[in-house]
């Protein structure tokens, strides 16, 4: 809570009687100045360092889709944008050779497959030899090798989704000449959005898997959306020398859902403190002994050294030095000295709180 005080600051020379003032030159001279001041109460509270990193949302992988042989492009039957299932066909080469091939490798397969049958028959009434019956099965099973390899040429003509998700890009148009292993599409598995951070080290050791952190989109200025740690890399990279942390987006759907490729920035909460005292900073001031605040006691001001240790979010953690309820300075400390003496001023916009605090300080 945030109080009003005046403090009383002496004036080089001596002051009048209350009620009187000497005057010079038509000047009112030896009165106290009245400065407002602002006061905390020393509460326990829950801090954290924050600390935000940014990066773009991108799905949990992208799966590239090659061709698996030389050909030319036939059909195209997706664009960027679609949404594909898993074994959809995204284009066809054109097949006719195939085709052709597989039908006639159908033909020598039928007449094997017939002439080994005869074969078997024959040998069991002792008319043709085993050497027959081999030659004769051989055949057959060639035949067969046949079907299956054009079968399997005719399916690599099929260009099929590995995987569900969203077409992301695509590289070739219908009549365009592909060879064996060209990049054809690229399939983003979006069912998981992620977004990779490149982390300090003096921060990531404070991390853990399964971290909730907030995350706030550029494209959704003031929307804030949950996410969880869901991997941080063994070892930091070589050039930069930061650790890669990535972060899991909660699933989310509507107008304003992440989209591959927005900006996030996600906000980590490290070095938690639970229940631990803390000051406004702005009652911290500073001297060659170390860092001091000036406390409110009885109606008096009083500079107390203390110890302190994490800082959030304009607060600051209180290690030692300080009591809970105590009263602490929060205006510049530009004219304030230890011994002033101080009242409560009227000006505030929570009188009762002051009441109070005054009854059990004896600020009237």
């Amino acid at each position: 809570m945030g109080l009003i005080i005046g403090l009383g600051l002496s004036t080089g020379w001596s002051c009048s009687n209350e009620g009187q003032s000497q005057t010079s030159g038509g000047r009112n001279r030896g009165r106290d100045v009245i400065a407002p001041v602002a006061v905390s109460v020393v509460a326990s509270q829950d801090l954290a360092r924050r600390v935000t990193l940014a990066g773009p949302v991108e799905p949990i992988r992208i799966v590239e889709v090659n061709s698996r042989t030389a050909g030319s492009i036939n059909t195209v039957r997706v664009v960027e944008g679609d949404r594909v299932r898993s074994g959809q066909r995204l284009a066809e080469l054109d097949a006719r050779e195939t085709e052709a091939q597989l039908g006639r490798a159908r033909a020598v397969h039928y007449n094997a497959e017939t002439a080994f049958r005869r074969s078997e028959q024959l040998a069991a009434s002792g008319i043709v030899t085993n050497a027959e019956l081999e030659q004769a099965r051989a055949s057959y099973e060639t035949a067969r090798s046949d079907v299956t390899l054009w079968e399997t040429r005719l399916d690599f003509t099929r260009i099929l989704a590995p995987t569900g998700g969203m077409v992301t890009a695509k590289y070739v148009e219908a009549g365009s000449a592909v060879s064996t292993n060209q990049r054809l599409f690229d399939i983003a598995d979006d069912t998981l959005l992620v977004i990779r951070v490149q982390m300090s080290e003096l921060d990531v050791v404070h991390v853990r898997r399964g971290d909730t952190v907030q995350i706030e989109l550029d494209a959704y200025p003031g929307s804030q959306f949950d996410g969880t740690v869901r991997r941080i890399f063994p070892s930091a990279t070589a050039q930069t020398r930061l650790v890669p942390v990535e972060v899991a987006l909660a699933p989310t759907s509507g107008d304003r859902a992440p989209r591959v490729g927005f900006l996030a920035r996600v906000h980590f909460s490290i070095e938690r403190r639970r229940d631990v005292l803390a000051v406004p900073a702005s009652a911290l001031g500073a001297g060659a002994s170390g860092t001091f605040v000036y406390l409110v006691e009885a109606d008096t001001l009083i500079r107390r050294f203390i110890t302190t240790g994490l800082t959030s979010e304009g607060m600051v953690e209180v290690a030692a030095g300080l009591e809970g309820g105590e009263l602490v300075v929060t205006s510049p400390q530009l004219n304030l000295q230890p011994g002033a003496q101080v009242r409560v001023s009227g000006n505030t916009e929570t009188p009762s709180e002051i009441d109070s605090i005054g009854s059990a300080t004896g600020l009237r």
